[in-house]
């Protein structure tokens, strides 16, 4: 009996691993939900402040190892970034200002970034479970990519694959 429990235990948990991510990610295709947050200076910010341009939306915290992780990725495309005026909205999810102040203090960020607090709208909204989480928006606000993260190179291509995309219709009249 306690052998047939844990093997239905150890079933169940496999499952929940590899279907957790899939539950937590927002379909492609659908517009990003809107959300209206504090930055850590006090101004609020909206998504839809951003329509028209190509967002990377990055959610975690301060603490977490794949977060600090994926920041860095961010980092190393700076200079990409900045060329191609992409915002970076990362937003702290149960975090105070202070905190975040103090973790990005001397971080090298793309010039339009953002840091933004949760107030748990985001979390809830876009189904925030494992972190970090690294969606990235098209001019409409469609989701492209949502992931638990990725590198700055696969970050790039996939700006490039949209840029080029943008460019292509207006390069035929």
């Amino acid at each position: 009996m306690k052998t047939a429990l844990r093997y239905v235990l150890l079933s169940w948990l496999l499952i929940v691993c590899i279907a957790t991510p899939a539950l937590c990610q927002l379909p492609t295709g659908d517009i990003a939900p809107d959300f209206k947050l504090k930055n850590i200076s006090g101004k609020t910010i909206r998504l839809s402040d951003f329509q028209g341009r190509l967002v990377v939306l990055s959610i975690g915290t301060t603490w977490c190892p794949g977060c600090k992780a994926q920041l860095s990725e961010l980092s190393k495309i700076k200079p990409f970034l900045d060329d191609n005026r992409i915002p970076v909205l990362d937003i702290f999810v149960q975090e105070p200002s202070k905190t975040v102040r103090t973790y990005l203090k001397d971080k090298e960020l793309p010039i339009s970034f953002e840091a933004l607090l949760d107030d748990g709208q985001v979390h809830r909204a876009y189904r925030v479970y494992p972190i970090p989480r690294l969606l990235i928006l098209d001019r409409s606000g469609r989701i492209i990519q949502d992931t638990l993260g990725l590198d700055g190179a696969e970050i790039t291509d996939i700006m490039k694959r949209l840029i080029s995309q943008q460019r292509a219709p207006s390069q035929k009249k």
